[in-house]
């Protein structure tokens, strides 16, 4: 198979970057980057993309399934409007080129518990872009919800450290145990295995499900 990814540079793209590299099942990874990265594995393609202007996407070969694990943080975006830009509109515009270009499977990291009625913009913006991922008209949509992400940040994020260490002292009480902080890698395990095993159809898998799915992908192996 042949994927493509908008994301591959983030915490969840990389691992599944680097999974994909290792999975024989996949031939080609082609990457949407807004910069030019230092990757110099021969099956990985990189197409640095202005996507403030993109009509189309520059694809070197059919693709079977597009990745997306794209988005930033208020902070690092600057303003609630650069923020709606990153994480809204333009994974939702590379989900209708894709579509239009006859790529049929999409696997989208959003996140638990978002809705369009929460009094958090975060929240309110990833609802807005499963919402959109949804008209777009996919065979297979895979939207997967994950609760705090577990991984190593370039920079340093001391409350979610701290968000981190009690919703894993919470999550061993199984009282909560949708909320446990997930790991990256079984995130990226859980984007590969849920686009395998599943099929045609729009699918939502929690974030108590990933772990499942991340140890079937490791079975698999």
């Amino acid at each position: 198979m042949t994927a493509l990814i908008l994301g591959g540079t983030g915490l969840v793209g990389n691992q599944l970057v680097q999974l994909l590299i290792e999975d024989k099942r996949f031939e080609t990874v082609e990457l949407l980057t807004r910069r030019e990265l230092d990757q110099r594995e021969l099956k990985v393609l990189t197409h640095v993309v202005d996507f403030h202007n993109i009509e189309n996407l520059p694809l070197n070969s059919k693709v079977d399934v597009l990745f997306i694990a794209f988005g930033s943080t208020i902070k690092k975006a600057g303003s609630q409007e650069k923020q709606v830009e990153i994480d809204v509109d333009i994974p939702t515009k590379v989900m209708q080129l894709a579509k239009k270009q006859g790529i049929e499977k999409c696997v989208l990291i959003s996140s638990l518990g978002v809705s369009a009625k929460s009094p958090f913009f975060y929240s309110r913006i990833k609802a807005q872009l499963d919402e959109n991922a949804r008209k777009i008209g996919f065979d297979e949509l895979i939207i997967i919800k994950p609760s705090m992400l577990d991984g190593n940040r370039t920079e340093k994020r001391l409350g979610e450290k701290l968000s981190i260490s009690i919703g894993n002292s919470l999550g061993k009480t199984g009282l909560i145990n949708k909320y446990r902080p997930v790991e990256v890698i079984n995130v990226a395990k859980c984007m590969i295995q849920s686009v395998i095993e599943l099929p045609n159809g729009t699918f939502e898998i929690s974030s108590n499900e990933i772990v499942d799915y991340a140890k079937r992908y490791s079975e698999s192996k």
